[in-house]
């Protein structure tokens, strides 16, 4: 049986592209191109980036954004 995983965001934004902005301004963009990423919408109704895998955890993004496996 699936399970179903809320993720509690570390911050949230109040649009899409204030989420992106933060992103842009913590990591530099020579290690954008290696992260992948994705922009999540709380039930709240405020964003928030999300970002995957295994790359995400060795420049420690962990330590400012959501990271999921």
């Amino acid at each position: 049986m699936a399970n179903l995983i809320q993720i509690t965001p570390v911050k949230t934004y109040a649009n899409r592209e204030n989420a992106q902005k933060a992103v842009e301004k913590k990591i530099p963009a020579d290690h954008l191109t290696e992260l992948r990423y994705f922009i999540h919408q709380h039930i709240d109704g405020r964003f928030f980036p999300v970002f995957i895998g295994q790359q995400a955890l060795q420049h420690g993004i962990h330590f400012h954004f959501n990271v999921v496996g």
